[in-house]
């Protein structure tokens, strides 16, 4: 579901800080989440309280505003299994015999609903077992879309811009 978004120019206006086309880094979340996003990377960090529509919500708003953004999963598994993840939506991009095993990187594709939903699911199950979670999602947001996301991430509990960078003049 694609959103009409404000203007660049209505969105520069709010957020004081921001150069257009002169940004590094936006920092952006509240207590339980921090996302960064350069120009070809989010860095999502969540600590255990963060619940599965939180999760869900970041993702799916990652994947309106640049639907192209991926994530790199690596899974040790039994051969057998890799079925299973491509019906999850993953796309398989390696894979190798690893201890008995086989150590399997997937590709998760943000336009994919059904992946994006075991995504969702795969990061809870994972936060559940440790205090804090690090994930890295590859984009190619320019400006005008981290501040899309910042906009469409604003409604989450005590959203807020935590740090601005920009380049040097």
């Amino acid at each position: 579901m694609q959103k009409d978004f404000q203007s660049p120019e209505k969105i520069d206006a709010k957020i004081p800080g921001i150069n257009p086309q002169n940004l590094v880094s936006f920092e952006m979340g509240n207590e339980n989440i921090t996302l960064v996003c350069t120009y070809g990377k989010i860095s999502m960090a969540l600590n255990r309280q963060v619940t599965d529509y939180s999760i869900g919500k970041i993702l799916k708003s990652i994947s309106v505003i640049d639907n192209s953004t991926s994530h790199e999963m690596e899974i040790l598994c039994d051969f057998d299994d890799i079925p299973m993840y491509q019906t999850m939506g993953y796309t398989l991009v390696t894979y190798g015999r690893h201890n008995g095993k086989y150590r399997v990187t997937f590709n998760i594709p943000f336009s994919s609903e059904k992946a994006l939903y075991n995504l969702t699911v795969s990061f809870f199950k994972e936060l559940d077992k440790q205090k804090t979670l690090k994930k890295d999602f590859y984009w190619n947001g320019k400006d005008n879309d981290i501040l899309k996301l910042f906009f469409e991430l604003k409604d989450m509990e005590n959203w807020n811009v935590k740090t601005v960078k920009n380049k040097e003049q």
